[in-house]
């Protein structure tokens, strides 16, 4: 592995000269990284220890040369041993012996996720993704549901959002698992805001799955991110459709319908929401927007109960900021604007 990322980064500058030439030699010779991502990896936190008899945690962090680091090669025995060796190369930039290391673990301890998690994080960090792939497409088809779940959960609970990614890419390979790693992956990139991949996935769920609720959900939300609004109805209209609900439906609807100055139906679907989530700032703004562009001297009160539950959970608006034409200087500017005075 490292060797080939050696030969990549350090060749084109090394062999200017004989000198150089003969450094590269010695680089190969013991193989640690190109020397600006040595702190990056020495110092990645991400890295999980085992419970073990010879090589502890503590021995582990004490060793602070590669030279003494490589004295320890071949050393361990038991799959814990091993693995935290692994982790005392890493930490030392030795890194074909950790990936070594992480592998012969792997095999010992196989209904153990930790060494198999240590080395995609070794492949991750180096940016060897390709290689990161072809080994979770491996690990997950040798490994049940259970112990890929508890693989999933791993990564979820230490937040490696983007070894996810590379766990959930190999898992859409697995018969069965499309729909589930896609849907994943498609939140994934919908909350990094890469709307041409999550949108990529999402389309790959409906082709395959014409009706799945969530995949649907998503495109409705991001269409009225992306001011799609006639998308936003389509999606929104074909989950009611259906009898389905995601949470705020009504309130993309009539976000859309307000928008294409449809105002009687946005209306309409203001008064479909769940009472819960009339309770926000955002919802009450198009409510009163609705109203007020349907006819400028509607009767806005009917808001002034959600506003005030807002008010006592803590909103800083006042009244008079929120509902200007609730007092008489309101109106009278309100007059002025719609009679041109």
């Amino acid at each position: 592995m490292l060797k080939k990322i050696c030969k990549k980064t350090q060749l084109p500058k090394l062999l200017k000269n004989a000198a150089n030439f003969l450094l590269f030699l010695g680089l190969l010779s013991y193989c640690q990284y190109p020397i600006r991502d040595h702190e990056r990896i020495e110092s990645d936190p991400y890295f999980v220890y085992l419970p073990a008899t010879d090589y502890t945690q503590e021995k582990v962090e004490s060793v602070q040369s590669p030279w003494v680091a490589k004295s320890h090669r071949g050393k361990a025995i038991l799959a814990p041993d091993k693995n935290n060796l692994g982790i005392l190369f890493v930490r030392n930039s030795l890194l074909d012996d950790a990936e070594i290391e992480f592998q012969s673990a792997q095999k010992l301890l196989p209904n153990n996720p930790v060494p198999s998690l240590n080395l995609l994080r070794l492949y991750y960090i180096l940016d060897d993704i390709s290689d990161a792939k072809k080994f979770m497409e491996a690990f997950l088809k040798q490994n049940p549901p259970l112990e890929r779940k508890k693989f999933e959960n791993f990564l979820i609970e230490a937040s490696r959002d983007e070894e996810l990614v590379i766990f959930r890419d190999a898992l859409s390979t697995i018969p069965g698992q499309e729909l589930y790693a896609w849907e994943g992956l498609a939140d994934y990139f919908f909350t990094k805001q890469e709307w041409t991949k999550s949108y990529f996935y999402l389309e790959k769920i409906l082709q395959q799955s014409p009706y799945h609720k969530n995949a649907r959900g998503l495109t409705m939300k991001m269409a009225n991110i992306l001011e799609k609004w006639d998308d936003v109805i389509v999606f929104g209209l074909s989950l009611t459709g259906t009898g389905e609900r995601v949470p705020e439906l009504e309130y993309y609807m009539a976000h859309a319908y307000y928008e294409k100055r449809r105002y009687s139906e946005a209306l309409e679907w203001i008064q479909k929401a769940p009472e819960s989530e009339k309770e926000s700032i955002v919802f009450l703004e198009l409510w009163k927007a609705c109203l007020l562009s349907r006819n400028p001297k509607a009767d806005v009160s009917i808001l002034l109960p959600y506003f005030r539950k807002l008010k006592s959970k803590g909103v800083q608006f006042s009244e008079e900021d929120f509902f200007p034409t609730l007092t008489p200087e309101g109106k009278e500017a309100m007059d002025r604007n719609i009679f041109g005075r």
